[in-house]
């Protein structure tokens, strides 16, 4: 007896940096399943009533309506991204019979590595060392920053990167770590959880401030001129996740007052940030252009991670990373 076939369309742009022999094991992930790749957007959205199930980038996963209706074919999207605030529009939220998954799991060890870094380099002021080398010049830029160790970090979020984190700061720098869960559940790295309407009480603990959450209507702008005055003027805001968590002329005008030692941004509200933004010139601030979760080695954990999932739908089990449409992510 026959096996009905079914198709996978994989939409990403032609330079996509996830090409060539990634995108080959998708072919082989399940017998079941034919994968099409199409780099044209107009093909991708032509060929999209056929398919049962889609990969897509950003401006692919916007569908017309006939493809999204109840008792169409299409029942599973699969984003190319952690996050799902720009990739997945209201008319895909609102299609419940299809499953919205996105890449939870495999950017996390990256994230909670960089926002180290950055806790690393603000604590010990590293950008004067990197000038004074460049200038060639020996000196001491004074020994009174924060070490880490047996500090207290304050994480927001605690999916995988958050986690991860929790563990690297608990388990590696010995860090007093406080937690901000959505859900009344303990974690084996954190020393006390708290939730977003304790915020205010908590970030005057923490000589770190590290964002690890999604962004969603509830976390838009958590970090605000309230929370940046209730962190202590020796903390150090770190954000390696979304850089619409944080109200950035209330940061730039934190930083240029003192209000806080310094802040380490891999993201921002623009993506690129502007040249006339105040942040390129705020003191004791690092900037790195979106770079937290840029590996090979990611690379390799994402095909896995879609690879997995093929197999799964196929079989008809249950999908990793299946976004929860109510909490936003």
């Amino acid at each position: 007896m026959a096996i009905d076939k079914l198709l996978l369309l994989v939409g990403v742009p032609e330079n996509y940096r996830l090409g060539g022999p990634a995108f080959e094991r998708l072919f082989y992930a399940h017998p079941r399943v034919e994968v099409r790749i199409v780099h044209d957007l107009a093909a991708f959205h032509a060929q999209a009533p056929q398919a049962d199930a889609v990969i897509g980038a950003k401006p692919y996963l916007k569908f017309a309506p006939d493809v999204l209706k109840p008792g169409g074919r299409l029942r599973w999207a699969q984003t190319t991204t952690a996050g799902v605030d720009e990739s997945v529009g209201p008319e895909l939220r609102a299609a419940t019979h299809v499953t919205v998954t996105c890449i939870k799991g495999p950017p996390g060890p990256l994230m909670a590595e960089h926002a180290v870094l950055l806790m690393l380099a603000l604590a010990r002021n590293f950008p004067a060392y990197i000038k004074n080398q460049e200038n060639h010049v020996w000196r001491r830029e004074g020994q009174d920053w924060p070490p880490l160790y047996r500090h207290t970090v304050a994480i927001l979020g605690m999916g995988s990167a958050g986690g991860n984190l929790a563990r690297v700061c608990k388990v590696g720098f010995g860090m007093t770590v406080l937690g901000m869960l959505r859900s009344a559940r303990s974690h084996p790295h954190v020393d006390r959880a708290f939730d977003k309407s304790e915020l205010l009480k908590v970030l005057p603990e923490a000589d770190f401030a590290v964002l690890c959450l999604p962004h969603t209507p509830a976390t838009r702008c958590i970090i605000n001129g309230a929370a940046l005055n209730a962190m202590k003027s020796s903390a150090y805001l770190v954000n390696v996740s979304r850089g619409a968590l944080i109200d950035e002329a209330a940061l730039s005008e934190a930083l240029r007052a003192g209000r806080i030692a310094g802040a380490g941004l891999d993201v921002t509200t623009e993506d690129p940030i502007p040249k006339e933004s105040p942040l390129w010139t705020m003191p004791n601030t690092i900037i790195t252009p979106h770079v937290a979760v840029e590996s090979v080695k990611l690379s390799e954990a994402v095909v896995d991670f879609w690879c997995e999932n093929v197999r799964r739908f196929a079989e008809n089990e249950t999908l990793l990373g299946v976004m929860d449409r109510q909490a936003g992510y």
